[in-house]
Formats: structure tokens, sequence, C-alpha cells
């Protein structure tokens, strides 16, 4: 579409944003209206070639009706004006003696003068103020987002979850935390693989003190339509050996793993959101078995990296029954994942103190205290921390032992994926802009019911072309039930450059 910005026209747009998990959208349908009120287009009319006036009908209007002569010789025959268009106004011709020529235009005015034939008909073009508005339909594809969905590979996750291990390794693959999990994430991945790319990473290690090797990822790179491949690796990976012997039982070096793929996520150029679904039983080590105060300090660090840097962390937690963790460690992870005011994952009666003093002397933490570049003193931390509050970041945490709720969290959490802003800046190549000073009579709808204009409950604009959903708004988006928006604004509150 040309400059349309010279005609002073006003445009409307309804925005669906549609799909299911019903998916999470793969196609913004944009409707868009116009309407041409204040100045009208017009084409070439004719013109007559005698002392008499000229007839118009610009637009529509009623017939232009010859008028009166006033030339000093005799007056012509009235002239007939065409017949009405769409709207506009109509000018009354004064007779002429001859006819004069008529043409007419698409979105024209029609023009007669003289005695000749009235001009034809103006056609097509734009309706006036009191027509209703033309239609004609935009699309534009969002930007699919991108999850690795990283699965813990520990010792703990092949532990017996309903008896009690006779050995390093369950015997019974049917009753651990791995296979209902695999279970679960292989079918809500095979319902979401057309409209989200999927990658996948199991990460484990072992000691490399012990002639170890940490960490060991196995990976498979995102794309849509990626479930064969994950299930294929999903299903090739072994069981944790039967022993628990230093540099051969299964470790979770989750800070090293989390590096590693958000690397993997930023070389990655891709459009859309990145995320990591982060699985865990919240135990995290540097490979050994060193104080289990630590890693978690390091952990909070990592996710808080990554989220600097666009890579969002959603944490799904299994339940560790493990009894030296520090309480509200899950919480933690899932704040720092989120962005969110964090508090450090403490034992009880210890202080921030403790990571310096209890740490220093691990390899693990103080490798990263160094990669840091943070002063190495007492009080320091790798992570940050606020000494109150906390956020309240959304932490799954089904029961390892359900396999169906397992399933329902994690296509939960996959839902959370839809982006709660709305870009408008190219649709086909257009930028749409709207007045923020008629937002008023703009409105917005999710699955049919109207969101307040709102900047923290309700939607807002951040820009003129960039609309928002903010708190509950965003919160009742992302529910994986709710699968369509509109936006409504009249012809006067857009504009297209």
């Amino acid at each position: 579409m040309g400059p349309v910005g010279k005609a002073n026209l006003r445009w409307g747009v309804s925005a669906r944003h549609a799909g299911g998990f019903a998916a999470l959208g793969v196609c913004v349908a944009l409707t868009l209206g116009c309407s041409a009120s204040p100045s009208p287009a017009r084409g070439n009319g004719g013109s007559g070639n005698a002392s008499g006036g000229m007839g118009t009908n610009s637009l529509g209007g009623a017939p232009a009706n010859g008028g009166t002569s006033t030339s000093s010789g005799s007056g012509g025959a009235p002239a007939n004006g065409g017949s009405p268009g769409n709207g506009g106004t109509t000018t009354q011709s004064n007779g002429g003696a001859s006819g004069g020529t008529t043409s007419s235009a698409n979105g024209g005015t029609s023009t007669s003068s003289g005695s000749g034939g009235g001009g034809a008909p103006a056609s097509g073009g734009m309706t006036g103020a009191a027509g209703a508005c033309q239609m004609a339909k935009y699309n534009f594809e969002p930007k699919i987002p991108t999850v690795y969905v990283m699965v813990d590979r520990s010792g703990s996750m092949f532990d017996c979850l309903s008896t009690t291990n006779p050995e390093p390794s369950c015997k019974t693959p049917e009753d651990t935390s791995w296979v209902k999990l695999k279970t679960a994430a292989l079918t809500v991945i095979d319902s979401l693989q057309g409209q989200v790319r999927f990658g996948f990473a199991s990460f484990t290690g072992t000691n490399p003190a012990s002639g170890g090797k940490c960490p060991m990822i196995d990976q498979v790179d995102p794309a849509l339509n990626n479930q064969p491949k994950i299930k294929t690796l999903y299903d090739s990976l072994p069981f944790q050996p039967e022993t628990t012997e230093q540099g051969k039982k299964f470790e979770t070096p989750a800070r090293e793993s989390l590096d590693l793929i958000g690397e993997k996520l930023l070389a990655d150029t891709s459009p859309g959101d990145k995320y990591i679904l982060f699985v865990t039983d919240g135990q995290p080590d540097y490979c050994d078995d060193a104080n289990t105060l630590c890693a978690p300090d390091s952990v909070v660090a990592g996710l808080q990296i990554l989220k600097t840097k666009g890579i969002t962390t959603i944490v799904m937690g299994l339940q560790s029954a493990l009894p030296d963790l520090a309480p509200g460690i899950l919480q933690s992870f899932a704040n720092a994942g989120a962005g969110q005011p964090t508090l450090a994952p403490l034992k009880p009666n210890t202080d921030a103190f403790a990571f310096y003093d209890q740490c220093n002397g691990v390899a693990g933490w103080h490798a990263d205290l160094v990669k840091s570049g943070k002063t190495a003193e007492r009080g320091v931390t790798l992570g940050e921390y606020v000494t109150t509050g906390g956020g309240t970041a959304k932490l799954y945490a089904p029961s390892v032992a359900d396999q169906a709720m397992i399933a329902t969290q994690l296509g939960t959490a996959l839902a959370g994926v839809k982006s709660c802003s709305f870009d408008l800046s190219n649709v086909n190549g257009q930028s749409i802009k709207v007045d923020l000073n008629t937002l008023s009579s703009a409105s917005v709808s999710i699955e049919g019911k109207s969101v307040p204009q709102n900047a923290t409950t309700g939607w807002s604009m951040a820009s003129a072309s960039q609309l928002v959903l903010n708190g509950a708004s965003c919160d009742t988006w992302r529910s994986p039930e709710n699968n369509k928006i509109d936006f409504n604004f009249p012809c006067n509150t857009i504009i297209f450059e």
C-alpha cells in the first residue's frame, strides 16, 4: 500500500491469535477496516467547453442536476449527472451550451457538464464516514518459541519410587522417576511439536578425579516436529550402572550443563523467545560428593545470567526426598530462572556468609567465583539474593509417582511459553501504529471475555506498535485452555505507514 499518510487515512484493526495447545497459536489474523471520511479521493472527471458549469458526483451522492444558465447567451439543456457512487458530495452544475467529456476512475468522481450526457459513475474506492468499513485481511506469523527440555539424569532419577532400592538402580524401570517422566514428556512434546521448536538435553556426569567425565550431555538440536528424534535418543539412554563407585556413578553437574545448553540457545538464530525447561530433583553438584550447600548457589547464578541474556528457565522439581537439601531450593531456582527476586537456598541455621565460609575451598564453587569476576571475600555469593520476600515464579512440582500429573504440569508449563507481547510493527511489510491518545475506544478480549486496559493487570501499549498483556491477563492468556485473543481497534485509532 502506498503512502496513505498523505490521504490522512485511518484504519481499524481486529487481531485474532488462534491455535491451540490446543495450541500455542501459529497464526495471527488482522482484519483491517479503513475510512476515508476526512478527504475523499478523486478520479479524473470530464470538463465542459461551454459557458455552463460542471456537475460532479464524488464518491456517491445524488445525481447532478442541470442548473440555470449564467452566460450571456441562452442557457443550454441541463446536464445530467452521473449515477451516484458510494457516499460523498454532490455539486450542482450550471447548464452550458454544449456537453463536455466524461471520465470515470476507480474510487474517483463522476463529472459531467453542459448539455451532453452525464458522466460515468464512480466505482470502487473507500466508503465515506456514513458507510460500513471495507475489510481487508492481513496475516503474519508469530515468532515460534524454542524450548530445550533439559532432564536430570543423575543416580537419584533411577531410584525406586514405591520401594527401597535393593541395588544402586531400581530393578523395576517403570517404578522410577526417569521412566515416568520420559513417558509424560514424550507425550506432551508430541502434542506441541508443531508449534514449538523443541530441543532435548539429558545431563549427568561422573567424577573426573576418579577417571570420569563431567559433564556428559546427550542432546538433540531444536526443530519443529522433533519428537521422533527426541524419542529415539531418550529411549537409547541407559540406566545408571550398578555401582556406587566414584568416577562411575551418575552425578548432577547442573550449572555446567545449563551453561552449555544456554550457549547453544544463544547461538540459535531462529526468531522467537528461548526457554529451558529444567527438570531436576534439586540436588546439583560438581560431579563430586562435596558440600551440598555450594552447587545450588552456582545454579542460581547460572540461571540469573541466562535470564539477563534473554533465556527464561522454567523449573520442574521432582520432589526429591533427600534430607540435606535447603528448604525452598526449587523455588529459588524458579525465581532465578524467571528473573524474579530470589532468596538464598540456605540450610537451616545458616546465613549468606556460609557460602563463602563453606564453599571457597570447594573446587567447583571457587572456579565459578573466579569466572564471575567477584572479589573473593567473606560474604560474597555467586547468586544475587534478597533477604526477605522473594519472587513468586511458578514452580511445577508434580508427584513423581503420578505420571498423569507430570504430563498435566508439563503441558501447563509449556503452554506458558506463549508470548504476552504482540508486535504490530511488521504486518506483511506494513507498520501498524496505534494512536495512543485514542486507546479508550479500543478493546481486547481473551476467549470472548473483556480484558481491562491496565498496565498492571490488563492490556497496555508498550509503544505505538507493541501491545502487552500484564499480570493476571498474561496468566489468563497462557492457560492451556485459552487459545483465542481479539484486539479491536476502531478505524480512528490505527495508522498504517
